[in-house]
């Protein structure tokens, strides 16, 4: 039977345990807080911080699968973990890219992979010279989650809004609806493609709302979308399930918004 390791034990770590139930594997949390939610479903449980080289590096070694269900893990612990023979999904390449948005839109548009206009910052000064390109959308390099690390800039009275740190200033699009299409790669490389959900955020809150699955969109969309979707997964080289995040603007046109690790 294989050891699997699973960074984090939050309620999605919870969700991949009862999937976990049906196959011959033991199963192992790292989490720091002993009453999380997957704490009395793994097999054993380890007290400890994620974000920590020498306690994810410890935790790792005698693992044959190790996995994440929160981004904010130490890859550079991941990273010797995978050069020793521990098999790591996603591959912490594809994780070093996917947790910062700067590596995130330089991969799409090195990849040409259609996604918005976007500028680079460094800091919060470095606005004063894209007064044109707004509006735009404020995006922290890393960080960000659930709505929080995102700012609207509508006007240079804004930008003191704006993140003092690495950031992609993206060009705001007309958006018709947000669309999510789950991905999935095994080892031998072969691929899932699930059904595309309409995402319905909160306008106030910039939180999802609900989703509806299947999404109402049609058959041309629908294939622009998985078209879309594949070439980024594919371009990652990896195993893993990916959410590729997309926006059709009022046009018809779908640009990649972003993707991120699913358990």
């Amino acid at each position: 039977m294989k050891n699997i390791g699973i960074l984090g034990g939050g309620q999605l770590g919870r969700m991949l345990l009862q999937s976990a139930v049906d196959y011959p594997v033991i199963t192992h949390i790292l989490e720091n807080d002993p009453e999380c939610p997957s704490a009395h479903l793994c097999h054993h449980f380890k007290e400890g911080d994620i974000r920590d080289f020498d306690t994810v590096y410890n935790f790792g070694k005698q693992l044959d699968v190790i996995t994440i269900e929160i981004e904010s893990v130490n890859v550079e612990a991941l990273e010797k973990l995978e050069m020793e023979g521990v098999l790591v999904i996603p591959s912490t390449s594809v994780l070093k890219t996917i947790r910062d948005k700067v590596l995130q839109k330089q991969y799409y548009k090195s990849n040409n992979i259609q996604t918005a206009d976007f500028i680079i910052t460094s800091n919060k000064d470095e606005l004063l010279k894209y007064e044109d390109f707004l509006p735009a959308v404020h995006k922290i390099g890393q960080g960000g989650y659930d709505g929080k690390g995102v700012q609207v800039l509508k006007s240079p009275a804004d930008f003191e809004l704006a993140f003092d740190g690495p950031s992609v200033l993206e060009k705001m699009v007309n958006i018709k609806r947000e669309i999510a299409q789950i991905i999935a790669v095994a080892v031998t490389g072969e691929i899932a493609v699930y059904p595309p959900v309409e995402m319905v955020f909160d306008p106030q809150l910039n939180l999802l709302d609900f989703q509806l699955c299947p999404a109402n969109i049609s058959p041309a969309t629908l294939l622009e979308v998985e078209r879309l979707s594949m070439a980024v997964v594919k371009g990652f080289k990896s195993p893993g399930l990916f959410a590729v995040e997309l926006f059709e603007d009022e046009c018809g046109q779908i640009f990649v918004n972003e993707t991120a690790p699913r358990v």
